[in-house]
Order: C-alpha cells, then sequence, then structure tokens
C-alpha cells in the first residue's frame, strides 16, 4: 500500500512538472476557399484547459451550429518521462451565403490568466453549386446536399399565412395565422425575418413562452403535423390594398440517407433490411421557407348615418352600468361605474363623455381594462368608474351614457345607452364641511385634510461634539470599501459559475453510464410489464443517450455512420462497434418481427446491457 502511494506522488509531481513547462498552443482550423451555398466548419484548438473562449465576428457567413466544446486528453510514458495531452476545441458550421472575400480576426482565449490568441484569416467564397467540396484548406466542408440524401421539396415542408378575410373595413379586427406544415422531423425553428405590419395595429394571440400546439391535417392524402407558428389579430388603420409581407423561416429537417447496407449475399436479408424504416441513419439538413404576401382590402367607413360625435369603434359591442347606492350625504362620495364589453380592439375604445349634475364634485374617472386574447380573436371590457361628491342636499337624476360605433357585421352605425339614476341626498355635517377637500378616485382615497395634519410631537435636537465629522469615521470607511469588497464577490462567484458551465461536457461524460442504466432499468419494467412499444422506444433512448452524453454530442447529430466514427476515434474494437449498431437494429427488428414477444424482448434487453458495460470497460 505505502508503496502505491509514493508511486502515485512520483506519477503527480512528473506529471505537474510536465504541465508547468507546456507550451500552450491556440490554433485555428478553415478551409481557405468554398462555394456559395456551401457548409464548411472552422475548429478553434488549444492544448491546454481553456478558462474562457471568445470567437471572432464571422460577417458573411451564416452561424448553423456552434461553438461546439469538445475535450480530449491522453496521458503516455515515454523512457520514463510522462507526457499529458491535452486538446480543448470549439467548432463552428457555416453557410457561405455570397460570394466574396471574407475577413476572420482572431479568436482569443485565457489560460491560467494568461491572453493568447489564434492568427486571422480569409476564406473566399466562390460560384459554384452547393455539392461541391471545398476547393482548399486542410478540412473538408460539410456540403449541404449529397447524392445519398432525399432532399426535402417544398410539398414536404412548407409555411402558410392565412387570413379569415381578405375584405374588410377601416378598425375590423383581422385573424392572421402563420402555419407550418411538415411530413418529416423538424428541429430550430428559427424566425429569419419578422413580419412586421405597416398600416395595421396587431395584438399578438398566442403565448411565446408555450410550446407550438401540433396536430395532424389530411391534405391531399397525405397527414402532416400542423403546428401555429404566430396567431394575431390585426387592426387596418388605413384604406386602400394593404400588402401584409412574408415571413421567413429556417429550420432544421431530419431526412433518411438512401446509402444502402454492404450486400450479404442473402436477397431477402438485403431488401429487408435496406427497407428505409431500418435504416435508420437521418442527415440534419437546413431548410429556409417563406409564406406568400397576402393583399387585404380595406373599406373606408361609410359615410351615411356616421354620428357626429362618432367614437371611432368598430366591432360587436354592449355598454352597462352600475351604482353602489342612490341615498347619500352630503359630502359623502357615490361610485358610478360604466362597462364597454365585447369584440373588437378594446384598448382604442375613448373616454365616454358623461354629463352629471352642476352640485356634484366630479373626480377623473379610474379606467381599468381586461383583454381576453382567443381562438375568435380579442374580446374584453373596459371599465370607467367615477367617484361624485355631492355638495348640497336634494333630488338628482344621473343621466344615462351613450356609446356609439361601427358593426362590421351589420354594415351599421349601432347606439347603445345605459339606465339613468335617481340619487336622494341629505344635508350631511356642516362643521367639517368648510375645511374639508377631497382627492383621489375612490372612497377609500378620500381623505380629510383637517385631520391630515395632527398634533405634531417634538423631539430634542441631537447634539454633537465639535470637531466631530463623519469624513474619516469608521462608517465612512466601511461605506468606501464595502462597493469594492462587494464587486470582488460577484466576480468571485461569475468565474466559478463561468468554470463549472465550461465543464459541463465532462460532468455529462461523466454520468452518461449510470443514466443509460436508470433508462435500462426503467425499460425493464416495461419489459415484465409486457408493454413492448414503451420498452423499445426507452431501450432504443438509453443506447443513443449514452453516445451522446458520452461524447457530449447533440442527439440530432447522431446516426448508425457517426456512432461509428465517434466510437472508432476512441479506439473501440470493430467487432464491439458492429455489436453495438446490431443491437439498434434488432431493437427495431424484434418491435416489429412476429414470433414470442416477450423472448426478443429479452433478448434484445440482455444485449443492450452488456453492450454498454463492454463499451464503457474498453473506454477507460
Amino acid at each position: 500500500m505505502n508503496r502505491l502511494l509514493y508511486l502515485l506522488s512520483v506519477l503527480l509531481i512528473s506529471l505537474s512538472s510536465h504541465l508547468s513547462a507546456q507550451e500552450v498552443n491556440f490554433s485555428v482550423k478553415a478551409p481557405n476557399r468554398v462555394s456559395e451555398g456551401q457548409r464548411f466548419s472552422v475548429t478553434f484548438v488549444a492544448n491546454a484547459d481553456i478558462d474562457e473562449f471568445k470567437a471572432p465576428p464571422f460577417t458573411g457567413f451564416q452561424i448553423l451550429s456552434g461553438p461546439n466544446r469538445s475535450q480530449s486528453s491522453s496521458i503516455s510514458f515515454v523512457n520514463g518521462k510522462v507526457s499529458h495531452n491535452v486538446s480543448i476545441s470549439y467548432s463552428y458550421i457555416f453557410y457561405a451565403k455570397t460570394k466574396g472575400s471574407f475577413n476572420i480576426g482572431s479568436a482569443t482565449c485565457s489560460v491560467d490568466g494568461e491572453e493568447y490568441a489564434t492568427n486571422p484569416f480569409t476564406i473566399e467564397v466562390i460560384g459554384g453549386n452547393s455539392n461541391s467540396k471545398t476547393l482548399s484548406g486542410s478540412n473538408a466542408a460539410v456540403t449541404s446536399q449529397s447524392p445519398d440524401l432525399v432532399a426535402v421539396d417544398d410539398k414536404q415542408l412548407f409555411i402558410e399565412a392565412f387570413v379569415d378575410k381578405k375584405k374588410v373595413y377601416q378598425g375590423e379586427q383581422i385573424l392572421l395565422t402563420h402555419k407550418i406544415f411538415t411530413l418529416v422531423p423538424v428541429s430550430n425553428l428559427s424566425v429569419d425575418k419578422l413580419s412586421s405590419y405597416p398600416g395595421f395595429w396587431s395584438i399578438n394571440l398566442l403565448d411565446n413562452g408555450q410550446q407550438l400546439k401540433q396536430y395532424n391535417q389530411n391534405i391531399n392524402g397525405k397527414d402532416y403535423i400542423v403546428a401555429d407558428l404566430k396567431r394575431e389579430a390585426v387592426f387596418a388603420q388605413k384604406t386602400g390594398k394593404i400588402e401584409i409581407p412574408a415571413m421567413e423561416l429556417s429550420c432544421v429537417a431530419k431526412i433518411i440517407n438512401n446509402k444502402k447496407r454492404t450486400a450479404s449475399n442473402d436477397p431477402f436479408f438485403d431488401s429487408f433490411f435496406n427497407d428505409p424504416f431500418f435504416n435508420n441513419a437521418y442527415q440534419s439538413i437546413e431548410k429556409k421557407l417563406r409564406t406568400k404576401k397576402i393583399t387585404v382590402e380595406v373599406l373606408p367607413l361609410p359615410a351615411e348615418n356616421k354620428p357626429e360625435n362618432f367614437s371611432g369603434a368598430v366591432g360587436e359591442f354592449t355598454i352597462s352600468s352600475n351604482i353602489d347606492q342612490t341615498k347619500i350625504k352630503t359630502n359623502e362620495a357615490v361610485t358610478v361605474k360604466y362597462t364597454v364589453s365585447g369584440k373588437g380592439n378594446i384598448d382604442l375604445i375613448p373616454d365616454l363623455s358623461v354629463q352629471f349634475p352642476a352640485d356634484f364634485e366630479v373626480y377623473d374617472p379610474k379606467i381599468s381594462t381586461n383583454i381576453r386574447k382567443g381562438s375568435t380573436g380579442v374580446s374584453g371590457y373596459k371599465i370607467f368608474e367615477y367617484t361624485l361628491i355631492p355638495r348640497s342636499s336634494g333630488t338628482y337624476d344621473i343621466p344615462s351614457a351613450s356609446f356609439n360605433f361601427f358593426n362590421p357585421k351589420t354594415k351599421h352605425y349601432e347606439y347603445k345607452t345605459t339606465d339613468a339614476y335617481q340619487i336622494q341626498v341629505e344635508k350631511g355635517n356642516l362643521s367639517t364641511s368648510s375645511n374639508m377637500t377631497f382627492a383621489g378616485e375612490n372612497k377609500e382615497d378620500i381623505r380629510y385634510i383637517g385631520q391630515d395634519i395632527r398634533y405634531l410631537t417634538s423631539y430634542p435636537y441631537k447634539l454633537q461634539l465639535i470637531g466631530s465629522h463623519f469624513f474619516g469615521s469608521t462608517l465612512f470607511y466601511i461605506l468606501l470599501f464595502l462597493p469594492l469588497v462587494l464587486v470582488l464577490l460577484i466576480v468571485i462567484v461569475w468565474r466559478k459559475e463561468i468554470k463549472k458551465r465550461s465543464n459541463e461536457g465532462l460532468m455529462k461524460n461523466k454520468q452518461a453510464t449510470k443514466l443509460a442504466k436508470k433508462r435500462l432499468k426503467k425499460a425493464n419494467s416495461f419489459l415484465k410489464a409486457g408493454n413492448d412499444q414503451e420498452f423499445y422506444v426507452e431501450l432504443s433512448q438509453a443506447l443513443w443517450g449514452y453516445i451522446a452524453d458520452k461524447f457530449n454530442i447533440g442527439l440530432s447529430a447522431l446516426s448508425i455512420e457517426t456512432v461509428h466514427d465517434y466510437l472508432a476515434e476512441k479506439k473501440v474494437s470493430a467487432e464491439l462497434i458492429n455489436e453495438f449498431t446490431e443491437t439498434l437494429n434488432d431493437c427495431e427488428f424484434a418491435r416489429f418481427a412476429p414470433g414470442d414477444k416477450n423472448v426478443a424482448m429479452d433478448k434484445v434487453y440482455k444485449e443492450g446491457l452488456q453492450i454498454i458495460s463492454k463499451i464503457e470497460s474498453q473506454l477507460k
């Protein structure tokens, strides 16, 4: 035991001395020339653990992916000397949008407080189709298409804009919906050009924080998955033919690779497993989508029978009123509420004009609005709450309030009124009326100024010795250095958080086996319950998830080919790699093959459990 500790100590001392003397190299790998419309990769590599990485601006290129951080390390013993190699890389995938020569600046990184920078470089974008390979440079560019990929045509994936009506009156509500239709898996939706609507007032009807709700729709015999990207209520603010611009969208579509399996000299076996269902190598392809422009004809409101005091409201509305009491005393408050409700642009409803008795003191109304957003558009109500204070006794009439609007359904101006009220006012206490002033809008806000300033309690002055000052005191120095201490604490916490995030890939790597076994345990519960559908879903997630976590890559980037490359790069034996791919295929085959389901499920489960243990042992 003591000898083992001694050897470990010598190893650590040798390793640390080597690391301290190791020179930091920070470089970039990028092609010199690419074709217009082509995808290519740029990778920044350092041979030391990076504390902070900052990429240069990539003017002229669209970033499709990145920065993707990866890390590898190795220890070797040569002639009794310990060598520890670390490689940290940040990779990007770009799309060459336009031709030209583009200068890319230096990327910078921080290692143990020292700053390092790569050399600036130039990428030339030349004309050519997007299927060409990189013309120069050490790295092969990632092409946007290849002969083995099935293209995503406009009938498989598209977006459209819809309006519920194309001929409206000025101020009338229009329902505008943008939808996506797809026959293939889609992810990473990103709006390149958000539609702005000149000449329209718009209100969003969807909750931006919610996931898109999907539903199926059959179009020309095909079942599309449909989701509402945007749903808005728009109100035309001017007349004439107004154009709703197109919306542009980017997304990533996952398509099946048509690459055939290696022939096995068995015609039945080859034709069966070359079926696209089992050949589940997916490729992620970016797709640009665009809606068509929509033209709406906006008619002016009719001049015939238009009220002189027209409110400007367009829609379907009603008005109601409420009074809290009809018998009060002078100098007491009474509240009258008027509520305008209906369907239309509630925000644009103007203030009501109500003629109250001259002997009443009237305060500005308290206005509250409630807007409801639903599948049929915008509706709600607007409340005008008046506080009235009678100054003289007697019987007073509160007249009805009126509200006019244009109804686009009936194509007529409509006039709505409320009930009128009669108030009995008795003489109140006159002793406080002379020194009484009211403020606020509610009865709770009304205060008696005569009682507001009461007896003021006097306190002795606080005496201070001559020559004593705040400047130079203990409190002065505490307040002086306190901000500096707080800033230092914030910097320390921030740096710890950055370091923690940079090691996120390492944490996922360490927990990959644990998470995979947890999923396998859940799959085993489905096995015992005889639930074959849920069992194969959970088992498949365990296998794919293990590779994704172990190598810190996204699930969308995984396929049979990429798994083979990652495992081969880590020196996993070819036999074990084949076992892994065969286990995945067995998982899919057992799901649909005839025979005893329980026997097939048990066999695939044992294969999945064993293959993860074998890979883990070879990676150590």
